[in-house]
């Protein structure tokens, strides 16, 4: 009987390198991932702007004593879930949308949004013009100005397939319009916002939304003498708590949230224990959904190509990709601006404002754990290797943008809005100065140690034995080694204990062969 291990390939040695970021992400809990060198932190999510806070304000419509309103500036917008249930999604009959507005002459946004849903419909304002979007569709115009630096009371009646009546301090505009509604994209009510962005700058009051045509005498138009909130009224916020959270007097719970907070936890990666090594401390980032994201901060340029060279390299393991390309690399900083990623399974680099680089290293799609890198050699190429192996050689001589860039900050698992996005589980990604040597790539499950040939002991029955460390090998079989295409994995599953794993097999008269395999 004979045993044979598999081993990985690479070319020669190439010339030195400088780790300037590895990040293990073995955190297993919290928002932050740290680099083992450099010192390096980053945030599961979108950094929160300690300004982008919405603040309760005694500025009010009706001027009364106890009276509150909410005050908006410097991206600060809020979130209400409106799922599961929701009570907003209106699409075919009538919808009437309503608010007090105090829009700020110190505004630099020509869009603002006001009240938005579900990626659908919105209310809002454009260089000052109050507007109703249906998105994707199209944006109606009323013809009214908001004078800044004062309280209006808007509203917007939308009556599909007939038209958009406009009201401004009670007076009306109507616009027709027949097109119908897109459907929802998500279960999201943005206030002082649309599409969790595109925020408004200043005050809101009394925002209210009813499921049914308001004539103007039941829309909340007398500053000082709120109305009550009718049977068609679905959430109605007044703002009187000195802080939020703030409540709906609809009939319905649906308590607002902190827009940016919000935002930051939906696109924050999650903890796996699923990882490389399989150890039971590991752990990997899962990307979830699309647009999840990492935010490392780099205010000293510690990511720096000195002379061009860098080499790039992660563990990756798909989840169910979106179309086009996967980024879960990308820095646009001074020291050198590139992204890494993978397109239609084949890795794929990105010299900042000077080439999207295509290559042949294709990921084999078994649902596995893989090792990406590319290697770039400043005036001559690139190199991509595939579990250690070199998968594709391409000819460049671009260079690297160095110094003309003023990003403080580079981004894991998409582009820094969201675009691009990675999906699947992401392990011990390292950032290094300098070209790699291949049989230094990180491409062993364990670091360091190479998987062992298995031991062979004959008996009354056979019996083959391997270390469970490193993990992700399958024992094979064949009576024929000298065809390649002969090998398939052994009957029944190996026992595991003691660090071993161990398969026992009935001796047969005809001689029969062994081998551990890494599936690629």
């Amino acid at each position: 009987m004979a045993a044979l291990a598999a081993v990985a390939l690479g070319v020669g040695p190439l010339s030195g390198q400088t780790p300037l970021a590895e990040f293990k992400f073995d955190e297993g809990s919290g928002k932050v991932i740290a680099s083992a060198t450099n010192g390096l932190s980053g945030t599961l999510g979108l950094p929160l702007n300690p300004l982008a806070v919405p603040l309760s304000t005694t500025d009010t419509p009706s001027g009364v004593e106890g009276d509150r309103a909410v005050e908006l500036a410097n991206g600060a917008f809020l979130v209400v879930n409106d799922a599961p249930g929701p009570i907003l999604a209106v699409a075919t009959t009538p919808l009437t949308l309503e608010g007090w507005v105090k829009h700020s002459s110190l505004s630099t946004l020509g869009n603002e949004g006001i009240v938005a849903y579900g990626g659908a419909y919105k209310v809002g304002l454009n260089n000052g013009q109050l507007i109703f979007t249906l998105f994707g569709v199209v944006d109606v115009f009323s013809g009214f100005f908001l004078t800044p630096d004062t309280w209006h009371h808007v509203a917007v009646v939308n009556e599909p397939g007939v038209g958009v009546t406009f009201y401004l301090d009670g007076a009306p505009a109507f616009v027709e319009e027949t097109r119908a509604m897109i459907p929802f994209g998500n279960a999201y009510l943005n206030i002082g916002a649309e599409r969790l962005g595109t925020t408004i700058t200043g005050s809101l009051d009394r925002i209210r939304i009813h499921s049914a045509v308001l004539p103007v005498e039941e829309l909340d138009t007398v500053a000082a003498t709120p109305k009550a909130v009718l049977p068609t009224t679905l959430v109605s916020y007044g703002f009187n708590e000195v802080e939020g959270p703030w409540a709906s007097a609809g009939t319905t719970a649906r308590p607002t949230l902190s827009g940016n907070a919000f935002v930051s936890e939906l696109v924050a990666p999650v903890w796996d224990a699923d990882s490389v090594s399989g150890s039971g401390t590991d752990r990997s980032l899962n990307f979830t959904t699309a647009g999840m994201r990492a935010v490392v901060q780099d205010p000293e340029g510690v990511i720096r190509f000195v002379d061009g060279n860098f080499t790039i390299q992660a563990w990756v393991k798909f989840g169910a990709q979106p179309g086009g390309r996967s980024v879960f690399f990308f820095n646009n900083g001074p020291g050198g601006a590139v992204s890494f990623s993978i397109a239609n399974r084949r890795l794929f680099v990105t010299t900042l404002g000077i080439r999207d680089q295509a290559s042949n290293a294709a990921i084999p799609d078994d649902g596995g754990w893989h090792h990406v890198a590319v290697i770039h050699e400043n005036g001559v190429g690139f190199r991509f290797y595939v579990d250690g192996i070199l998968g594709d050689t391409v000819a460049y001589t671009g260079g690297v943008l160095i110094d003309v860039r003023t990003a403080t900050e580079f981004f894991i698992g998409s582009e820094p809005t969201g675009g691009l996005p990675y999906v699947g589980k992401l392990d011990r990604l390292m950032v290094s100065s300098g070209l790699v040597a291949p049989e230094d790539l990180d491409f062993r499950p364990v670091p360091g140690v190479d998987p062992e040939a298995p031991t062979l002991t004959i008996q009354t029955v056979v019996e083959v034995a391997w270390p469970t460390l490193p993990a992700g090998y399958t024992l094979q079989t064949t009576l024929t080694p000298e065809n390649t295409a002969s090998w398939v994995p052994v009957t029944g599953a190996p026992i595991a204990a003691d660090g071993t794993f161990r398969f026992y097999a009935p001796i047969t008269e005809a001689r029969t062969f062994y081998r551990l395999f890494k599936p690629e």
